[in-house]
């Protein structure tokens, strides 16, 4: 299902955390963490935020599509099936 504006101030609540600073913790844990198994999580789910077009400009203002293409230099094979994953999502918009 593919989310809107409304959709997400609803999900969101007043306290939320905004759709941005979200995914730019996803960005950041997966940058920082050293851990392989929370790798394959939070690039799982950057690769599912990847399918929204509500999330498109922020994915590219977050610079997650250089970081989909840096994976795919990776010798983890999972890491590259999840970059390419995410890759194949955001292509749908463009």
């Amino acid at each position: 299902m593919f989310s809107t504006y409304r959709h997400l101030e609803r999900r969101t609540g007043k306290s939320g955390t905004p759709r941005l600073d979200y995914l730019q913790e996803l960005v950041d844990e997966y940058q920082n963490t050293s851990d392989k198994e929370a790798k394959y999580q939070v690039l799982a789910n950057l690769a599912n935020f990847a399918y929204d077009p509500i999330n498109y400009d922020w994915l590219w203002e977050l610079n997650v599509v250089d970081l989909f293409l840096d994976t795919l230099t990776e010798s983890d094979e999972k890491l590259k099936e999840f970059g390419l994953g995410g890759l194949c999502n955001l292509c749908l918009g463009y």
